[in-house]
């Protein structure tokens, strides 16, 4: 395992220098600049030579890529152009709200699949299936963005029982992070609940056939202890699978839900980087989110052996 998780690590060094090159020369050549975005439109020339000059924007493109990957090598991925911060630490912020979200999300949609996809996998092709896989496409298709406002005019404008929009830190008020919480991972969950009760459904469907299940039950076991120490388990790679893609992909940020709900997560903070021409931002927020896409492939991979000891690490890509 340990070679094996070497391996991979020394692998993510190619791909972050491709992806880090691939975003600067994105950004860089992007029509604008911070200089014009701080100025405004009324800037004199003078003054746009001296805000670039200020921030390095006046050197070739070459020098500025490898300045700043030196930096990144040393773990400084620069400083925000237009507030002066740290991007490490605006990164970290905002990190944890996404990562939040995407764990309160993930529960949220686990606890769904999981029930609709056991029925009705159990209740194949009767109407209790076809019912149950209704409501998943549903969920699926909804838009998020209308299902915020919707709720956010149910249970805030309505009922005024959860805020409308915030964020409160975890370790400043527990029960208020978690009620500005409720609504946005709500709708992430539903979205992402339909598609994981589908895998779920088929791979049950798929292991209750196979040989070793009707051994268990020609063995005596009751069809609950089949269900729960033979089928789900092998039944889960494939949809690990697909919640491990979902997990990397919210990393970029629920730009949607952060900016219905007003969350300070990486979305908003890419989002507004990008309107801003805050370049080192955007570049940041690429790399962190490609490095935590990466590793959480790797966690998939062994998420897999723990679930499967077929699988072995030599043998995993």
């Amino acid at each position: 395992m340990g070679t094996y998780l070497i391996r991979r690590l020394a692998g993510l060094i190619p791909v972050l220098l491709v992806i880090s090159l691939v975003t600067f020369l994105t950004t860089a050549l992007i029509r604008g600049d911070a200089a014009s975005v701080l100025l405004g439109p009324t800037a004199t020339p003078e003054r746009m030579v001296e805000v670039q000059k200020r921030f390095g924007l006046d050197h070739p493109l070459p020098v500025r890529y490898v300045k700043w990957i030196g930096q990144v090598l040393q773990g400084d991925l620069g400083n925000s152009i237009l507030n002066h911060q740290s991007v490490t630490s605006l990164i970290g912020s905002a990190l944890r709200v996404t990562m939040e979200q995407i764990i309160l999300a993930m529960l949220v949609a686990g606890m769904i699949a999981f029930l609709v996809g056991i029925v009705a996998a159990i209740f194949r092709d009767t109407w209790v299936d076809r019912a149950l896989m209704g409501f998943a496409l549903v969920g699926t298709s909804v838009p998020t963005f209308w299902l915020g406002l919707v709720l956010i005019y149910v249970f805030s404008v309505r009922w005024k029982v959860l805020p409308p929009s915030g964020f409160v830190p975890f370790t400043q008020d527990p029960i208020a992070n978690l009620r500005a919480m409720v609504m946005p991972s709500f709708v992430l969950g539903i979205y992402l609940a339909g598609p994981l009760a589908r895998f779920i459904r088929s791979g049950l469907i798929e292991t209750l056939q196979t040989q070793f299940v009707t051994t268990a039950r020609a063995k005596g076991l009751g069809e609950s202890r089949v269900m729960r120490h033979h089928a789900l388990k092998n039944a889960l790679i494939p949809t690990v699978t697909f919640a491990g893609l979902q997990v990397g992909g919210l990393l970029s940020g629920a730009i949607v839900t952060e900016v219905v709900f007003s969350l300070p997560g990486t979305g908003s903070l890419a989002l507004n980087g990008i309107l801003n021409r805050d370049f080192p931002v955007v570049q940041g927020v690429v790399l962190v989110v490609a490095c935590g896409y990466v590793l959480i492939n790797i966690a998939v991979d062994i998420v897999y052996v723990l679930l499967d000891p077929r699988v072995k690490f030599t043998n995993a890509r």
